[in-house]
């Protein structure tokens, strides 16, 4: 069973979205449309928790970098925490541990 659940929560001028799930070809479009559709509504900043992802692929990972690079280009910032061990394994294999923020 393929499951993925995105939460968009917006606080003032930031949107929090928490993954849940699996994100992998089958579900990584759906974050890059909610971001997009926030993108276009204003938001300029994200905060994206990655403590629930159980499973990420390489799909996945594009739809994360694909909205990084959008919410950049509209001026805007967005940050990758908390991931889980799978997220920091798959990130870590690829060399881009530099887009997760570090634990506070």
């Amino acid at each position: 069973m393929n499951y993925a659940k995105i939460e968009l929560v917006r606080h003032r001028g930031t949107v929090e979205v928490t993954l849940t799930g699996e994100f992998d070809l089958g579900t990584a479009s759906l974050l890059v449309r909610d971001v997009q559709q926030r993108l276009d509504e204003g938001v300029r900043v994200f905060r994206v928790d990655l403590r629930n992802v159980s499973f990420l692929d390489s799909a996945g990972v594009k739809a994360l970098l694909c909205c990084l690079r959008s919410v950049r280009a509209h001026g805007g910032r967005m940050l990758l925490t908390r991931p889980s061990s799978q997220v920091r394994k798959v990130f870590s294999a690829l060399g881009f541990e530099c887009f997760l923020v570090p634990a506070a």
